[in-house]
């Protein structure tokens, strides 16, 4: 008889928390706990007969298990506890309530007006019987049996018509039922038989005290045969993955520190008392403590994976959502990475929505959550799709979309910053390179007069030292101001017209300086020509000959070096002098106009593709302009 209470005790524990915290969500949200999505939603709020179920359940099994505790405490009196049970009799009418209630929604029509008066008459008789027995029970009315009887035959034959009815209620057609329905249907009837069963027995097998007992207990714990009948073939608590999974934690709790007790007691029974007993029971429950947590981890992950059907863990779904999100580019790559790793994840056809964006065509939304952008405050929407053989998606389920919902938010408001940063460097790079066409122009505004007065004056003192030489430097000087109209408005330039140019310019400066500058072009550049920067080499010229050659008093040279590959050009300008140097200025400002439009206009073309160094190698004297780009043929 232990065994047998002690098995109650569990049954009815396990009873008591599933009906309660379906009583609390019940009036905490007043979600729907029992009836099938497909009911219609003004039906569902209207009728409260499940929650009343559920209230009357929860007491039910606290009751019961009060009394079991109490009888293997040895105490057997009857008392008030016992008159509580009585309100079983509320039992057998809402039953009969909510299979009809379930009938007339899965059916329709509803069913036949004998089933609505029987369950009438039922609302009527069963709480008059009980309430009939209460009086008998106080004096109030004297009745001519014994009250014991009375009330084993009253509730016995209530159960069994209500299980009658149940039964015949089930087995009416219903069209099109999905194979869980057609298996609950079975279930359900096969409990509603034995559950007459188990009553008519009762009634007939007084004289066998143990099989009395076990069928009185089966007897009295239906409720929650039912409830497992009901969430393992459809599913119908959102919450029920909570409610299961905590229920079975505390019953493993129950039976590890059960048999820890059962194992210590005679030890813990020689502790000494005083204060420090309590504290002694603590230290030897800590093996307890420490295995706990695993033995949850590892029920709760097997339940996921057996029976929730959830492959990964919170923490697994989050990386591989991540991992799925990082190679995106667009917002159309990421929701695309998404929504796949999230079916994969989940086992059903899901979307991700932004704002008020509506679902795919043809489908309905099964579930959904949503989670402000943290940037922008637009909703990001996660909707489960309805479509056949989804598995369930249950309140653990909706609360890992929560948080993906959230990452999703995130990671979209990062590439909406990094796209935006990519637009704003772009449009960086066009003004600096605007800026750089505009400094070139000025620059040839501020070099051409300055340059064709210093020629003039050179040809015109070659007139008397070389008559010779004037023809030719005034060639060459026309050349130089042909050339500078014609590629003024051009940004490009082939770097063969680049080098003719540079011959042209050294040319003049040689009739200008005479003996005090030679000067060398090396190219080894094959046709056809890359293009570069137009008038860029020219600058560096300029650059050359004005802070280093003109600043010596001893010959100078200057020597232009030109190397191509096929994916790179470096143009290098050596000169002898001191360099920028000269004029007493740091690097920066020594620069000047010219060497800062020579750094920010290939850098404006090609970013950090191109390079511009300005070194001095002071060993030989020279000072190094090389500037290094990637090897292009621009339209000129």
């Amino acid at each position: 008889m232990i065994i047998v209470s002690l098995v109650s005790l569990f049954v009815y524990l396990c009873g008591a928390y599933p009906y309660g915290a379906a009583t609390v969500f019940g009036v905490r949200g007043s979600r729907r706990l029992w009836l099938r999505r497909q009911e219609p939603r003004d039906r569902q709020d209207g009728d409260q007969i499940p929650l009343v179920l559920f209230a009357i359940s929860t007491v039910w099994f606290l009751l019961h298990t009060l009394i079991e505790f109490r009888n293997l405490t040895g105490d057997t009196a009857r008392g008030w506890l016992e008159l509580g049970t009585l309100m079983v009799y509320f039992y057998p009418p809402i039953i009969m309530q909510t299979v009809c209630r379930e009938a007339a929604c899965d059916q329709r029509p509803l069913p036949p007006r004998i089933f609505r008066h029987l369950l009438t008459a039922m609302f009527i008789i069963s709480p008059l019987i009980g309430v009939v027995t209460i009086a008998a029970i106080f004096d109030v009315i004297v009745l001519p049996v014994e009250i014991g009887p009375l009330i084993g035959v009253s509730i016995g034959l209530l159960f069994i018509l209500a299980s009658m009815y149940s039964t015949a209620i089930m087995l009416r057609r219903r069209p099109t039922p999905t194979p869980n329905q057609q298996r609950l249907r079975a279930v359900m009837i096969g409990l509603y038989v034995a559950l007459g069963v188990v009553f008519t027995a009762l009634l007939f097998l007084q004289e066998q005290r143990l099989l009395v007992a076990i069928l009185d207990r089966v007897a009295r714990s239906p409720p929650i045969y039912f409830l497992i009948a009901s969430i393992y073939f459809e599913n119908r608590f959102e919450f029920y993955d909570l409610v299961v999974k905590r229920g079975l934690l505390i019953l493993l709790s129950v039976i590890v520190l059960g048999t820890f007790f059962a194992g210590t007691l005679p030890w813990l029974a020689q502790l000494p008392g005083g204060a420090a007993r309590p504290w002694l029971f603590a230290v030897a429950l800590v093996p307890v403590a420490m295995i706990m947590p695993w033995l949850h981890a590892r029920l709760e992950r097997w339940l996921d994976r057996i029976w929730l059907g959830r492959e990964f863990t919170p923490v697994e779904a989050v990386k591989r959502v991540l991992l799925a999100m990082q190679p995106a580019t667009d917002e159309a790559a990421l929701l695309q990475a998404t929504e796949s790793r999230l079916c994969e994840i989940f086992g059903a056809r899901i979307a991700v929505l932004l704002g008020d964006q509506p679902p795919p065509a043809g489908l309905t939304i099964e579930s959904e959550v949503a989670m402000p952008s943290p940037g922008s405050g637009q909703d990001v929407r996660i909707v489960v799709l309805r479509v056949p053989g989804m598995r369930p998606i249950l309140s653990e389920d909706l609360a890992l979309l929560r948080s993906l919902a959230g990452v999703f938010g995130f990671m979209l408001e990062n590439l909406r910053l990094q796209r935006k940063r990519q637009e704003q460097d772009l449009i960086a790079q066009d003004l600096r390179l605007q800026s750089s066409k505009s400094e070139l122009k000025a620059l040839r505004a501020q070099i051409n007069p300055h340059f064709l007065f210093n020629a003039l004056n050179a040809i015109a003192s070659l007139i008397h030292t070389d008559p010779a030489r004037p023809d030719q430097a005034v060639e060459q000087l026309a050349e130089v101001f042909r050339y500078t109209p014609r590629r003024s408005d051009s940004e490009w330039a082939p770097l063969d017209q680049e080098l003719t140019f540079a011959r042209a310019y050294l040319e003049v400066e040689q009739a200008r300086f005479g003996q005090r500058l030679s000067c060398t072009i090396d190219s080894d550049h094959l046709p056809p020509a890359p293009s570069v920067p137009s008038m860029l080499l020219q600058t560096l010229l300029e650059n050359a000959v004005k802070h280093g050659v003109s600043q010596l008093r001893e010959p100078g040279r200057i020597d232009v070096i030109v190397r191509t590959a096929s994916d790179q050009v470096t143009i290098e300008v050596r000169n002898t002098g001191p360099g920028a140097a000269a004029h007493g200025r740091d690097q920066r400002d020594g620069e000047g106009f010219g060497l800062h439009s020579v750094r920010e206009r290939p850098k404006g073309h090609f970013g950090d593709g191109a390079t511009f160094a300005l070194t001095r190698d002071e060993a030989a004297g020279i000072t190094i302009a090389r500037i290094t780009m990637p090897h292009v043929r621009m339209a000129a």
